[in-house]
């Protein structure tokens, strides 16, 4: 099965070697859409091409805080080349690797852990995004149980109708239940005792 064209960044200290991994990728299908020799600018076109993968050649320079400083950013797996990928395997991996490799790997076994890395990296990011999600349902619930505890408390209601109190009045003045009950924990200065 033909795996869709990748944009892929290479970050490579060795031009000889940043070539040839160039020539690969481009006869496999996929595009090199940036080069770097140092993390720096690897880094700068990280961020400003969110490549789908990152090719980091952990030749003079590179080092796996760079690894980490790259996987930290979070837009694309990055996959380590290294001279000594057996033995650093289990520390690239924590620092964010989504595959080590040997320095000098051909296509056979690049290609594939490309793939890989892509498909790894794309249901993380589902998870990160499902994780958001609830981090944000949360913090409503909290705030909307502090605004409905602030409304039983001053007028006497049941928890029931500070909800519905609080509903109703987003949706009459167009607002988001979050907003509202925010609105009701900042103007009693942020305490809501329970």
């Amino acid at each position: 099965m033909a795996h869709p064209p990748r944009q892929v960044l290479l970050i490579e200290p060795e031009y000889p070697l940043r070539l040839s991994l160039k020539t690969m990728l481009k006869a496999a299908g996929h595009a090199v859409c940036g080069e770097a020799a140092e993390i720096a600018e690897g880094a700068r076109l990280l961020r400003s091409l969110c490549p789908e993968a990152v090719l980091l050649g952990g030749g003079q320079g590179a080092s796996l805080s760079d690894l980490g400083l790259l996987a930290a950013l979070r837009i694309a797996p990055v996959l380590y080349l290294s001279q000594e990928a057996p033995l650093q395997a289990e520390r690239a991996a924590k620092a964010g690797a989504y595959a080590v490799l040997p320095r000098r790997s051909e296509a056979e076994v690049i290609l594939p852990a490309l793939e890989v890395a892509c498909a790894r990296f794309a249901e993380r990011q589902e998870l990160w995004r499902e994780t958001e999600e609830l981090r944000d349902l949360l913090a409503l619930r909290k705030t909307l149980d502090q605004a409905k505890g602030i409304l039983m408390r001053q007028y006497h209601m049941s928890e029931q109708e500070a909800h519905r109190r609080i509903q109703r009045y987003a949706m009459h003045k167009r607002l988001t239940v979050k907003s509202v009950a925010e609105a009701i924990v900042k103007a009693t200065g942020g305490k809501a005792n329970k």
